[in-house]
């Protein structure tokens, strides 16, 4: 049986180990950090807004990936722990005029996706907002994963098929077939998979070169009370709105290069005030703001693949919830050394090394 040790358990490391251990893996999972993890802590995937869409604001070059891992979502969902933790309720986007309208209407047929366009009162009807909306489209294809609850039930459905995780488990070094913890612990491995977010030290990176190009991207989220019930995602001009489990929330900044989780008041009021501006009197404040530290790569796609001497998955950006089922398929390719399909390869982190 082939012995694989993952490390970080953010909901890459977690879909990992899920897919490792379907595989016929012995699989181990480090974590330096405590078992539940709080949006205002490191872990990146915690402090998400759990979205899963697959559209950009322009056509991108690996689209087709994102839609792939949205159709494993779907599958992976009935029966599992984490299932009352996900919807597919769609996503309702409000394009800024007639021309941005048509052009985003012909790039979502293009992708093949669920589209219909909605007049105002639809808007209205399908939100359970107020002001006439404009320009609007609702994607069936799209979906919400509440990230406190999804990591938990991955780490409930993991353990349940055997999978040893290990918190507070602070990894020193690594090597191709070993994991040293700060603690003095050695854990063998045939296989070693790193999906450490942006907090991989000077060590790991010499063992996994690829981690070097892996940036911080700092990002705000807001939780808001509305009068709607808010059941789709809402995608609107200077922000988002999500609705989870047990609280809504819009988002999200981008400023890269910050490594630190501190709450900037002007980027949690410059959220704020384009949800009132865009639905006035029917969003306010909650109390609670936070700020998580996105993996991001040079070119905004994942690294998923060998590098030196182990395995990365790094580097997601905003699409680590999204992106999570197929990071952990392709992962599993390599690990057991299955064919990688061309669009797969593309991945690679190879993709950033020098000629």
């Amino acid at each position: 049986m082939k012995k694989v040790v993952i490390v970080g358990s953010g909901v890459i490391g977690l879909f990992c180990a899920v897919r490792l251990r379907i595989a016929g893996a012995q699989v181990t999972l480090l974590e330096a950090e405590a078992e539940h993890p709080s949006p205002f802590g490191p872990i990146a995937s915690a402090a998400a807004a759990g979205m899963l869409a697959v559209l950009d604001a322009a056509p991108a070059p690996h689209e087709q990936l994102a839609i792939e891992s949205l159709k494993l979502w779907r599958e992976f969902r009935p029966g599992a722990e984490w299932a009352d933790g996900v919807r597919f309720d769609g996503g309702v986007h409000i394009r800024a005029n007639a021309e941005d309208a048509q052009n985003f209407l012909r790039n979502v047929q293009r992708l093949g996706l669920d589209v219909s366009a909605l007049n105002p009162g639809q808007t209205r009807k399908r939100l359970g907002v107020e002001k006439k909306l404009e320009h609007a489209f609702f994607i069936g294809d799209e979906g919400t994963a509440d990230p406190q609850r999804v990591l938990t039930g991955l780490a409930m459905q993991a353990r349940a098929m055997g999978v040893v995780i290990e918190y507070h488990r602070d990894v020193e070094n690594v090597t191709e077939s070993a994991v040293m913890t700060h603690d003095n612990r050695v854990y063998e491995a045939d296989s070693v998979v790193l999906a450490p977010g942006v907090w991989a030290t000077d060590k790991l990176m010499r063992a996994a070169p690829a981690l070097q190009h892996v940036q911080p991207t700092k990002g705000h989220l807001v939780a808001v009370e509305t009068d709607a019930a808010l059941g789709p995602n809402l995608h609107a001009p200077g922000f988002y709105m999500v609705r989870r489990r047990e609280d809504v929330v819009i988002g999200s900044t981008m400023e890269p290069g910050r490594y630190d989780r501190r709450v900037d008041e002007s980027k949690v009021d410059a959220l704020l005030d384009a949800a009132r501006a865009f639905l006035p009197g029917e969003v306010k404040a909650e109390g609670r703001a936070w700020a998580g530290i996105r993996p991001m790569s040079p070119d905004g796609w994942p690294m998923i693949g060998p590098t030196g001497d182990v395995f990365v998955a790094a580097g997601h950006s905003r699409n680590g919830w999204l992106l999570a089922p197929l990071t952990a398929e392709i992962i599993s390719a390599y690990v057991f050394g299955r064919e990688i399909e061309p669009a797969w390869a593309a991945l690679a982190p190879s993709r950033f090394e020098a000629p």
